[in-house]
């Protein structure tokens, strides 16, 4: 009498066993697949550093997808160009009573008149040739859509004549580090190096107080003075008084840019920027 076949009881057969071990590697390469696309910079092709200038250290990557409570005057960073103008609301109370009370008075009283007062001085920081358009930019070197207003100003600049005029209008009651900065250009500018170290904050940024004294002391002579004269705050009476003028001036935010005196309202794009500039010079 034959043998009947061996059945083991339970076991699924070859060929099903083999067709759900293709269907489970398929769902883990979706699932990855998925994931990779959504999850990251490189699969889903959406930029999270987006005020990264090409010299600069990249920002700490944003939580797309990750986290639905974002706050929400982030939402429209990135949206309409690098170099927008802002003005962030009060987060803290500035510890100096001085600038505390300039930026109040800011917030509460700049004009709409746009008209550049005090005009340009020999106690300005200015570089380029004296007989060019005068371009006033007051701004807050903490900002990141500011100093990338900057580095747009320094290539516009490089392509037809201009004379550059850096004034502070530090925002302390919402950045933490607009006034170490401001002061921190004012001690460049004590020791003649006030645009070198200018834009070289411009390009690099910063996270923190090291960050800021790391990059205002590599480009001066003497780094232990600067270090000195921030601590001790040497320079913060000029700060602040450029806070009072770019409230006579009627600066609306940063950065706030006026060409031959005369607020520049237009975008702060390049060639825009570039035709107002090639405006009759103000004699």
């Amino acid at each position: 009498m034959p043998e009947a076949p061996l059945v083991l009881v339970g076991a699924p057969p070859l060929a099903l066993a083999g067709g759900w071990f293709i269907f489970l590697a398929f769902v883990v390469v979706l699932f990855f697949a998925v994931a990779f696309g959504y999850y990251t910079r490189r699969g889903s092709a959406i930029s999270q550093t987006p005020y990264r200038s090409d010299a600069g250290p990249e920002e700490s990557p944003s939580e797309i997808a990750h986290d639905m409570t974002q706050h929400v005057r982030d939402w429209e960073r990135g949206t309409e160009g690098h170099h927008q103008r802002h003005r962030p609301e009060v987060s803290r109370k500035p510890m100096d009573p001085a600038v505390h009370e300039a930026l109040e008075r800011w917030r509460e009283g700049s004009g709409s008149h746009g008209h550049l007062d005090p005009p340009v001085s020999a106690g300005d920081h200015a570089r380029g040739p004296a007989d060019a358009t005068t371009v006033v930019a007051y701004v807050d070197m903490s900002s990141g859509p500011c100093r990338s207003a900057c580095l747009l100003l320094g290539s516009v600049g490089e392509r037809q004549p201009m004379r550059l005029v850096v004034r502070h209008l530090p925002l302390a009651d919402a950045h933490e580090l607009a006034l170490p900065a401001a002061e921190a250009l004012e001690a460049a500018g004590a020791q003649g190096r006030f645009f070198e170290v200018f834009y070289q904050v411009a390009r690099e940024g910063f996270d923190d107080e090291a960050d800021l004294a790391e990059i205002a002391t590599e480009g001066v002579p003497d780094p232990e003075r600067l270090r000195s004269e921030v601590r001790e705050g040497r320079y913060r009476g000029l700060v602040v008084e450029d806070i009072r003028e770019a409230t006579a001036s009627g600066a609306h935010g940063v950065p706030e840019i006026y060409i031959n005196g005369e607020r520049y309202d237009g975008e702060l794009e390049p060639e825009p920027l570039s035709r107002a500039l090639a405006g009759p010079v103000a004699t």
